[in-house]
């Protein structure tokens, strides 16, 4: 157990730092440098970038160690191609059981708002980002385990491209209004909308990033 604890708090901080880009696409994860830095053994630490890979935040490479996986607009693309799949058939599932009351959707949407914005520093900017939680949230409000299952194995992915938008003037704001829009058609039972809309939300904010990454290209 105390194995485990120390593998998920590791695991936990390496994750925070590729999503916030503190460790930078392409580095090269260095055993003795973090277990150093982290004060825990080597076993623990592989067993953290086990976990990892798994989420496809790093990938191993035989013979010459681990690494922080690229991004490019072309892995963005397919995981939001993947996100709008699973998010949109959220609810159409929602419409099927005719279920407009969402207060953990409601509770994530409040939440955001009375958190943000947080202070410059990364750390807090991605346990308070108001783009993840709403829509994690929303998922888990179809109280299946398969699909919330599938929606976690890209959460930390996706997170990771949200993030690129976090400290971006007005972005956070237009994502919140754009939600509540989203809560309050399926509230109305104007689940088509709501779908229509998600949809438009989810397209949107692909452009905005794929935009953000062709400029730090270009910028290169």
């Amino acid at each position: 157990m105390e194995f485990m604890g120390v593998t998920q708090s590791a695991a936990q901080h390496l994750r925070e730092s590729i999503i916030s880009g503190e460790l930078a696409p392409g580095k090269r994860l260095n055993e003795l440098d973090l277990s150093s830095r982290l004060g825990i053994s080597r076993p623990p630490l592989r067993e953290a970038f086990r976990l990892l890979e798994n989420e496809r935040l790093v990938v191993s490479v035989p013979r010459r160690g681990c690494y922080v996986t690229a991004v490019s607009a072309q892995d963005c693309r397919q995981i939001f191609q993947a996100r709008e799949m699973i998010e949109c058939y959220v609810i159409d599932l929602l419409k099927a059981k005719n279920i407009k009351g969402l207060p953990n959707v409601d509770s994530a949407l409040a939440s955001a708002s009375d958190l943000w914005p947080p202070s410059r520093n990364k750390e807090e900017g991605i346990m308070h980002n108001p783009f993840p939680h709403f829509h994690i949230k929303l998922v888990e409000s179809t109280g299946n385990h398969w699909i919330i299952g599938f929606y976690n194995s890209i959460a930390s992915s996706l997170a990771r491209y949200q993030f690129m938008c976090t400290y971006v003037p007005g972005v956070p704001d237009q994502a919140q209004d754009e939600h509540r829009q989203i809560l309050d058609f399926i509230k109305g039972g104007e689940y088509d909308l709501a779908r229509e809309f998600l949809k438009f939300h989810i397209r949107g904010m692909l452009a905005y990033i794929e935009q953000v990454i062709s400029q730090k290209n270009h910028s290169q």
